[in-house]
């Protein structure tokens, strides 16, 4: 029997007990990890380092690790648990059948939307996207749909973190005009994205809340921008919308902001008219 083979294990163990205290216990600093591992902080650092090296552990603005996106990007294994994406599956096909157009269901990691689930449709144009994939969280209806009902806190801190980049000549980089677009997705409990992220493709985004009430995840139904005119975005908002609160209630979600009886109806904002069909997939995921 190799000698080595021991130490190995044994690294491998640590490791995992690392990830099930993060994934049982949420975000936390280095000290409360040691502590509740009883594992020197000396001998946890090192372990740490190469999982947030690896993606699989991250760092947030107040120094505390948790789960990383690298853990999603394993595959199907890491999926499976996502009940998230179970109870969401049958809701996201119907939406794709009424729509016509490719469906995203979404969670927030890293400033970013992370996709982890993708409904395509028998369009012969549509928006390129894979599970795992990540986009901003300022510039796509998913990612606007979500942030806005974050704390305001939560928002200025995604803001001052990871910025307002600039993808089209209609991305929103000023501070001010993003949090005024995001109080108009609450008013209207749906957010557009106006090729903000790709000069092809609008999409419409709505939010999903857990049991608690807190916004877990979000939905988009995405196309080409020369059939998503504002006739298609307003035929296409409220079934985002009541497909994201259906899916809030199957969660265990009781009452939601999606819920209001006079909510504000968004209009819908430009199009790209009069275009031909020109390839088999457009842009990218929304």
């Amino acid at each position: 029997m190799r000698r080595g083979r021991p130490g190995s294990v044994h690294s491998i163990e640590k490791a995992a007990r690392i990830l099930r205290a993060l994934a049982e216990g949420g975000p936390q600093r280095l000290s409360d990890l040691s502590r509740r591992l009883r594992i020197p902080k000396t001998t946890l650092i090192a372990f740490v380092r190469t999982l947030v090296a690896e993606r699989f552990v991250v760092v947030d603005g107040l120094g505390r690790y948790g789960l990383g996106p690298g853990l999603l990007e394993l595959g199907q294994a890491f999926l499976d648990r996502v009940t998230l994406r179970d109870v969401a599956r049958p809701y996201l096909e119907r939406l794709a059948e009424a729509t016509r157009e490719v469906v995203h269901l979404t969670i927030l990691s890293e400033g970013e939307m992370i996709y982890i689930d993708r409904i395509q449709t028998r369009s012969v144009v549509q928006v390129g996207s894979r599970i795992g994939g990540r986009a901003p969280f300022h510039c796509t209806g998913v990612g606007k749909a979500y942030v806005a009902f974050l704390a305001e806190d939560d928002i200025e801190s995604l803001i001052r973190e990871y910025g307002l980049k600039k993808y089209t000549r209609t991305t929103i980089t000023n501070p001010r005009r993003l949090l005024r677009e995001l109080a108009l997705t609450r008013r209207r409990r749906y957010a557009v994205d106006n090729s903000e992220h790709d000069p092809e493709v609008k999409c419409v985004g709505a939010p999903i809340f857990d049991h608690t009430g807190t916004v877990c995840a979000s939905i988009s139904v995405a196309g080409p921008a020369y059939r998503m005119t504002p006739q298609a975005i307003a035929r296409i908002a409220p079934h985002v919308v009541e497909t994201a609160r259906a899916i809030s209630r199957a969660l265990g979600c009781g009452r939601t902001p999606l819920d209001p009886e006079d909510a504000a109806e968004g209009r819908g904002q430009g199009a790209r008219t009069g275009q031909k069909e020109k390839a088999h997939v457009v842009g990218s995921p929304q």
